[in-house]
C-alpha cells in the first residue's frame, strides 16, 4: 500500500468518527436522578420486637421498603415511579391485643433516621426509626414523641424504645 491509500483510509475513518459523535452529541438523552444502590436489602426491613417485654409502649414495627427503581417517562416527558422509601407500620401496648397504629409511609430525615406521623384526635405520635449495630448484633431503636392536642390537657412525652427481629 502507499502512503497515499493509507492516509486517505485514515482520513475516511477520522470522518466517520466525527459523524457519529456528531450524531450522538445531537439525539436527545433523557435521564433519571442518578442511580443509588438503594435498591439493595434494607437492614432496617422486617417485623422487629421490643427488647423489653414488659413495655407499655411500642410493642413492634413492622418496616417495609418500597423500591422505586422503575421510572417510567412517556413521550411528553410525563414520568411516574421512581420513589424509594420505608413503610412504618407501628404497634402500641393494649388489651388484650396490641393496637395496629396502621401503615404510614415514612420520610427520610438524615443520617438514617425515618419518621413517621400518626394523627389521633387526642395527640400526634411522631415515630423515628433507625438501625445500630452492636456487637454484630442490628438493633432497631424506635424513638416516638407524642404531642398532645390542648384540649386533651396531658403533658407531651417520649419513648425510647429498642427492637430486635
Amino acid at each position: 500500500m502507499t502512503t497515499t491509500s493509507n492516509l486517505n483510509r485514515l482520513v475516511r475513518l477520522l470522518i466517520a468518527m466525527v459523524i457519529a459523535v456528531a450524531g450522538a452529541a445531537s439525539a436527545t438523552v433523557v435521564t433519571a436522578a442518578p442511580a443509588h444502590a438503594l435498591c439493595a436489602t434494607q437492614p432496617m426491613t422486617g417485623n422487629w420486637h421490643n427488647i423489653n417485654s414488659a413495655t407499655r409502649s411500642l410493642t413492634k414495627v413492622n418496616v417495609t421498603f418500597v423500591c422505586g427503581d422503575v421510572r417510567l417517562c412517556d413521550t411528553n416527558g410525563n414520568c411516574t415511579g421512581g420513589e424509594t422509601y420505608f413503610n412504618l407500620r407501628p404497634f402500641g401496648k393494649c388489651s388484650p391485643t396490641d393496637c395496629d397504629w396502621g401503615t404510614r409511609r415514612a420520610t427520610a430525615m438524615g443520617d438514617g433516621w425515618q419518621r413517621a406521623t400518626y394523627s389521633h384526635s387526642w395527640a400526634t405520635k411522631y415515630v423515628w426509626v433507625k438501625t445500630y449495630v452492636y456487637s454484630g448484633v442490628t438493633y432497631l431503636r424506635v424513638y416516638t414523641w407524642t404531642d398532645f392536642t390542648a384540649a386533651d390537657g396531658r403533658t407531651d412525652y417520649s419513648t425510647d424504645e429498642w427492637m430486635l427481629k
